[in-house]
């Protein structure tokens, strides 16, 4: 029997909804959903680091990074500052200590235009550190 891979979800929490969907769609396409943006309740700042660390730990247990980049602020295939910092993450482990054994880095959509960190993802594209989702 083969193991499943092991995927993360990056996403803005905004796309709660979306998040759901495609965990699902995710885990029926034959993936292990580890981590994904979840709402917490409460004080903001606690759940917020707790959140964070547990999120970039997954990541380096992950096979697959996910970025379900959708629209948001009247942005089609929306990627926020958080978002960039994961995928940077990602990266930065492939090129330091995942060299032998790397995280494949996924988008959904394409890069919008208007990012302003649109023409270093183009790079890190182009590199084929980054590619489109192609499940």
């Amino acid at each position: 029997m083969t193991q499943k891979k092991k995927l993360t979800i990056c996403a803005s929490m905004a796309f709660s909804k979306e998040i759901g969907i495609w965990r699902t769609k995710l885990a029926e396409g034959g993936y292990e959903v580890i981590q994904y943006p979840k709402e917490f309740e409460g004080e903001f700042l606690p759940n917020y680091k707790i959140e964070f660390s547990e999120h970039y730990q997954k990541m380096t247990d992950s096979d697959v990074v996910f970025i379900l980049n959708l629209q948001k602020k009247g942005i089609d295939g929306y990627i926020g500052a958080a978002v960039f910092a994961e995928i940077a993450f990602a990266i930065g482990l492939n090129r330091t200590s995942r060299q032998d054994n790397p995280i494949k880095v996924c988008h959904l959509n394409p890069f919008p235009d208007e990012l302003p960190y649109r023409e270093e993802l183009q790079h890190w594209q182009d590199l084929g550190w980054l590619v489109p989702w192609e499940n």
